[in-house]
């Protein structure tokens, strides 16, 4: 009986294959760089997403205090303290912004109570003082507008020139 040839397995390569130290220190550089950069743009864009749920969450609490108005059939009041930068819904509890927040209040001379304190008015036919709550920090900026003759709420985000 003849025997078949055997095949042998084919001699281990001495050097073993893999990484050296020069490699691995170019990439840990390169993922260092990219850290660098990469991470405080994230930061950004969640500072500024911040801001955007802030001037969100004001229109909400005015178009509630409108709401109040019409349903209660007598006027509502939404309430600012600008150097706090506190806001308040008519009969809901005060609302504090994000720490770093500026706000800024555009409202009829009879509606402020100092320098720092403001109200923004609606009456049971849904119409307003009218007014603007500006959300700011840095160079992100957001303006909630209220029109005085229907009493609807906007929000614009104010671009700053590059």
């Amino acid at each position: 009986m003849a025997t078949a040839p055997t095949r042998k397995a084919p001699a281990a390569d001495s050097r073993t294959r893999g990484f050296t130290l020069l490699e691995l220190l170019i990439a840990l550089a390169i993922a260092a760089l990219l850290f660098v950069f990469v991470v405080p743009a994230g930061s950004r864009q969640r500072d500024h997403a911040e801001l955007a749920n802030a001037a969100r969450a004001i229109a909400a609490g005015l178009r509630m205090t409108r709401l109040q108005a019409i349903n209660a059939g007598r006027s509502a009041v939404f309430a600012v303290d600008v150097d706090n930068a506190v806001y308040q819904s008519s009969g809901a509890a005060r609302e504090a912004l994000p720490r770093g927040t500026r706000l800024a209040l555009v409202t009829q001379r009879r509606e402020t109570g100092g320098s720092a304190l403001g109200d923004i008015r609606f009456f049971p036919d849904g119409s307003s003082t009218g007014g603007a709550v500006t959300v700011s920090r840095g160079s992100d900026q957001f303006e909630v507008l209220v029109n005085w003759l229907t009493g609807g709420v906007s929000v614009h985000e104010q671009r700053s020139a590059p």
